[in-house]
């Protein structure tokens, strides 16, 4: 399909991100097809570039809800192919319920009224959240075709238009050498890479790591990633007598992560929110390597069926799972090449490409 895309996004350049990895996953697939692509951050550059940008393509897809932006595409006569990453709606942050709109729009109006008691500033939030989502539907309105990350994603737009399911491409090489006993850490090690929040349930695998200690020591916990929680994530493994066992990288390179990843037994994800993507877990796919997800969000959908699922919150169920991990580690290695190969398969860059040109293809039509 011969046309100019623009790829828009509003992150640094060297930002880890679900938004970054797509986008550089899938413009070489989109070069391959003789696609002239661009790529601009709205965030890194001025609004002369923005125009030039514009004019030289023929059709943009957004990444982000930057409505100067999709306003001017949309004046200068620019098909918009709209992509969410994330959740429009704040009240879906921690539990999703099938809704209409108007019954979701209720719903937020809801969610956001603070309590009495509530300091200043929190009374005042609702009026930040408020002029957010009218930025986000005022995107939305301006865009000409809708499409999200997830199955999860699309279901909670509730928008008065389709929103189709565009999944995150990954590249897995075909010839990768089977992972074996000798390529892991030892101990064997359980690893969590993200943002460290209360939404991403780390302290429920520190708790289920303290579970564990109860029953062998031959295990340890790497913790990665930064956030407000670092501390107090810290401090949890501390006066759980978990110092040993548990351990906190910090902020590394994405490389590096995954160099971690490659060599622990299993990545955990166990996230308490509505996770929109989890775009780690298919990278821990990447690089062979087990995943233990709980029932939240897209975690599902992106996991294979190789994969380990629990309840969120249920501390139990998850500190099972990691025992059972640390009594077979052979049948973890099998677990994390058919996953491999699963992630593989869906999550092929090549049909995503496809997908996306179909897509562009029909907004041209519309």
């Amino acid at each position: 399909m011969k046309m100019k895309l623009l790829i828009q996004h509003n992150q640094h350049r060297d930002e880890i991100s679900c938004v970054l990895g797509y986008i550089n996953t899938i413009v070489p697939g989109l070069k391959s097809r003789k696609v002239e692509v661009k790529v601009l951050s709205t965030r890194e550059s001025n609004f002369q570039e923005w125009l030039k940008s514009l004019v030289w393509s023929d059709a943009v897809q957004m990444n982000s809800n930057q409505l100067l932006f999709a306003l001017l595409a949309k004046f200068l006569g620019k098909k918009i192919i709209l992509k969410y990453h994330y959740p429009i709606y704040e009240s879906t942050h921690f539990e999703y319920k099938k809704l209409s709109f108007l019954e979701q729009i209720r719903a937020e109006i809801v969610d956001s009224i603070p309590g009495a008691n509530y300091p200043l500033k929190w009374k005042i939030y609702p009026i930040v959240r408020w002029s957010r989502l009218l930025k986000r539907l005022a995107t939305a309105l301006v865009a000409d075709y809708h499409t999200a990350s997830s199955q999860l994603l699309s279901k909670s737009c509730v928008l008065p238009w389709p929103v189709f399911t565009l999944y995150n491409p990954i590249a897995i090489p075909n010839c990768l050498s089977p992972k074996q006993l000798k390529d892991l850490s030892y101990p064997y090690t359980f690893i969590f890479a993200g943002r460290l929040h209360f939404d991403k349930g780390v302290d429920l695998l520190i708790k289920a790591a303290r579970l564990l200690l109860n029953r062998r020591q031959d295990f340890r916990v790497l913790v990665i990633g930064d956030g407000r929680d670092f501390e107090r994530l810290k401090t949890l493994a501390s006066e759980l007598e978990l110092s040993s066992h548990v351990s906190f990288s910090g902020k590394l390179t994405h490389p590096e992560v995954l160099a971690k990843i490659t060599e622990a037994i299993a990545l955990v994800y166990p996230s308490r929110w509505e996770e929109p993507v989890g775009y780690t877990v298919l990278e821990a796919a990447k690089v062979q390597t087990c995943t233990i997800v709980s029932n939240k969000g897209a975690l599902p959908e992106v996991a294979s069926l190789t994969s380990f699922f629990f309840e969120s919150e249920d501390v139990e169920a998850l500190a099972n799972h990691l025992n059972y991990c640390l009594d077979h580690p052979e049948e973890l290695l099998a677990r994390g090449r058919q996953g491999s190969k699963y992630v593989a398969e869906k999550f092929s860059p090549d049909k995503r490409v496809d997908q996306l040109l179909s897509i562009c293809q029909q907004a041209f039509m519309a």
